[in-house]
């Protein structure tokens, strides 16, 4: 019932979309234009029931992955504001608070609208007449295909990239001001953006957890720098690019007595997305350092038990590559194979230990069909291989069905 609810919902906003769109191209400065897209996802996947059994047994699941309403108010013909709302798996999360006059500081977890329904992006959007494009609020960040190709109709996997998942913050924006000037086809990035709280770093999300995304407010105590080059645009699968993150998120935590050393996070990331006729290749690889992963895991280990991660044994180094061929057999249909590799561990410092279950590998294809011009259907097979010493291979199959209306125009 809740899958048809969800359908009926995503369905009715989609119409009444496509007609507020065709009215606002009639209306002069300010006007309004939104768009949407949105799929759920079916899941058959091999897991284990304890680390004393690896014996992998299979389970099936049903989730409302994402529904996402994007909206620009173009305020002149060089400015506008965009915001993007994100509904994650279904509806409304907790949020976290921390109350440092309750006892010696303790954080407390309320039931609110808070976590999986997010104001994902909202940023004021200004272009000056030399081809200089200013953003200020919170934006995408221009550095892995995650944070680039984030709606259904720009990929055709399931997901961008799913070893992402287990480096970087999902769908990463930031709190901050970024500039970019067109040289013909190269586009030159920089900006200054939040960094990340190093009190959430773990194991499995190595600093994607760091994201802050708990609390009401960002902790900008320390803040990163961005800068990236591409040449034609990824985005629209004809660019490649290099980029680059580098910042502290020592003094982001609420904790900050318990971590006395810098927790520098620094991010290299080359990027590729082009289609030659039917024929696309998309890829990446990103390198990562974590300054003093050592000192920042005793920290992690050290905190409260309703937020210390559960695995704070973290790398000092991470990798991470992918790569995707693709074929388009009609307008409507194409399919891919896909490799991807991720090592979290690349190297270790202090006491901290090389955790072989992080480094794996997962060998995918799948397909994607678009039934009309914004419904679609894909389907994507892998079989991913740790190098965890009697950690069986295990399979992982996906379909998403969903929608996805045009982007908004740049």
């Amino acid at each position: 019932m809740k899958f048809l609810v969800l359908f009926a919902t995503l369905f009715g906003i989609q119409l009444s979309t496509l007609a507020f769109a065709s009215l606002a191209q009639a209306q002069e400065y300010p006007y309004f234009e939104y768009t949407a897209y949105g799929y759920f996802t079916a899941r058959q996947y091999d897991t284990f029931k304890t680390v004393q059994n690896l014996n992998p047994y299979t389970k099936r699941e049903i989730d409302p992955t994402e529904f996402s309403l994007e909206g620009k108010l173009y305020l002149t013909n060089s400015s506008a504001i965009e915001f993007e709302v994100e509904f994650e798996h279904g509806g409304a999360g907790s949020a976290m608070e921390f109350d440092n006059f309750e006892e010696f500081g303790e954080f407390e977890t309320e039931i609110e609208r808070g976590g999986e329904v997010v104001l994902h992006e909202i940023y004021y959007e200004k272009y000056f007449d030399n081809k200089v494009e200013l953003k200020a609020g919170k934006a995408p960040l221009f550095i892995s295909l995650g944070s680039i190709l984030t709606s259904p109709k720009s990929r055709l996997a399931v997901n961008a990239s799913d070893a992402e998942l287990r480096m970087l913050p999902e769908g990463w924006t930031e709190l901050g001001v970024q500039v970019e000037k067109r040289f013909g086809p190269i586009k030159i990035g920089a900006g200054i953006v939040n960094g990340l709280d190093s009190e959430f770093y773990n194991s499995p999300t190595w600093i994607g957890n760091g994201y802050q995304r708990r609390f009401e407010s960002t902790n900008t105590d320390d803040v990163a720098g961005l800068l990236n080059i591409e040449y034609g645009s990824v985005k629209e699968a004809y660019g490649m690019a290099i980029a680059g993150y580098y910042g502290d998120s020592q003094n982001n935590r609420y904790k900050k007595d318990k971590l006395t050393v810098p927790a520098h996070v620094g991010l290299v990331s080359a990027i590729v997305n082009y289609r030659f006729g039917r024929v696309g290749i998309m890829g990446q690889g990103i390198w990562g350092q974590l300054e003093n992963a050592d000192k920042i895991s005793a920290a992690n280990n050290n905190m409260a038990n309703v937020v210390k991660p559960k695995q704070p044994n973290l790398g000092s180094r991470a990798a991470l590559q992918t790569i995707q061929l693709s074929y388009m057999l009609t307008d409507d249909l194409g399919v891919y194979i896909q490799r991807e590799h991720v090592n979290t561990f690349e190297d270790v410092v202090g006491n901290n230990f090389v955790d072989p279950r992080y480094d794996s590998e997962t060998n995918s294809i799948g397909l994607s069909q678009w039934w009309d011009q914004y419904c679609f259907v894909k389907v994507q097979y892998g079989k991913e291989k740790t190098q965890l010493v009697g950690l069986p291979e295990t399979s992982n199959l996906r379909i998403a069905f969903g929608f996805d209306l045009d982007q908004l125009t740049d």
